[in-house]
C-alpha cells in the first residue's frame, strides 16, 4: 500500500482528516472570547480595582448571570436512526460548544486528542457510520469553526449546530 493511499485508511481516520482539513480551511467569529479587550479596556480606564468590586457585588445579587443561554440544533441523517432535535439550554458563562451539547441531553460520544475533543456519536450515531467519510462536524451561528468543541467558548444567544456530514 501506498503511504498516501486513503482508499485503504480506517474510516475514522478518514473523518479526522476531513475535520482537520475544514478546520484549517475555514474560519469563524463565533469563538473568540472578549476577556482580553475587557481587561484591556478596564486597565484603560484606571479602574481595575473598582470593577473587580462591583463585579463581585453583582456576581452576589445576580448569581443567573454566570450563565448564558446558548441554543443546541442537532441535524441528523436521513437514515431514520435517530430524529434531529433543536433544544435551549444553559451553559455556564465561558462554556463551550462542547458543554452545550452535553448540556442539550444527547447522548456524546468523544474521544481527546492532539487538537481537543472529537465527538465520535451522539444519539447513537457514529462517525463512519454511512461511509468512510461520514462524521460530526458543527457550526456556531452557521460559521465553520476553526477550534475543537472543547475549546470554542460561547455567548450569550449563539446557535450551535452539529450536523452528520455524509461525503
Amino acid at each position: 500500500m501506498n503511504k498516501f493511499d486513503l482508499t485503504k485508511a480506517r474510516p475514522q481516520w478518514l473523518v479526522a482528516l476531513l475535520a482537520l482539513a475544514l478546520t484549517f480551511a475555514l474560519t469563524a467569529s463565533g469563538c473568540a472570547s472578549n476577556t482580553a479587550d475587557d481587561a484591556a479596556a478596564t486597565a484603560d480606564n484606571g479602574q481595575a480595582a473598582t470593577t473587580e468590586q462591583q463585579n463581585q457585588q453583582q456576581d452576589q445579587q445576580a448569581p443567573e448571570a454566570d450563565a448564558i443561554n446558548v441554543t443546541v440544533a442537532i441535524d441528523m441523517p436521513d437514515n431514520g436512526m435517530a430524529e434531529s432535535s433543536v433544544t435551549n439550554v444553559t451553559i455556564p458563562q465561558n462554556g463551550t460548544a462542547y458543554d452545550a451539547l452535553k448540556a442539550s441531553g444527547a447522548t456524546v460520544q468523544d474521544e481527546d486528542g492532539d487538537y481537543g475533543k472529537f465527538v465520535t456519536s451522539i444519539n447513537g450515531v457514529e462517525n463512519g457510520s454511512e461511509g468512510s467519510a461520514s462524521g460530526w462536524v458543527y457550526t456556531v451561528n452557521d460559521e465553520q469553526v476553526t477550534v475543537s468543541c472543547d475549546e470554542c467558548v460561547l455567548a450569550e444567544g449563539d446557535t450551535v449546530t452539529w450536523s452528520f456530514y455524509v461525503g
